[in-house]
């Protein structure tokens, strides 16, 4: 995400929208301190994007178990709640 200043939008707001209908995404400052965001309308939100991940997995037949994604990252040292013996 681009950051501009305040006294930049002002100067030239509609290459921003330009630039902002055209997918760029801006955060505006003011003295140093974030005050607004602009970006695209078309943009899709995280929740969004999760929904079109998810539909594209089960569309694929992907099926995603917890256990093994996390199967090899699990740490097995013994603790003393769980002894190794």
């Amino acid at each position: 995400m681009n950051k501009i200043t305040l006294e930049e939008v002002s100067q030239n707001l509609s290459n921003y929208l330009q630039r902002a209908q055209a997918g760029e995404s801006f955060v505006i400052f003011q003295a140093d301190q974030p005050v607004a965001k602009i970006v695209s309308a078309k943009s899709e939100g995280i929740l969004e994007a999760f929904d079109a991940f998810r539909d594209r997995l089960v569309a694929e037949g992907i099926n995603l178990e917890v256990d093994d994604i996390f199967a090899n990252v699990r740490d097995d040292t013994p603790t003393p709640e769980k002894p190794g013996w």
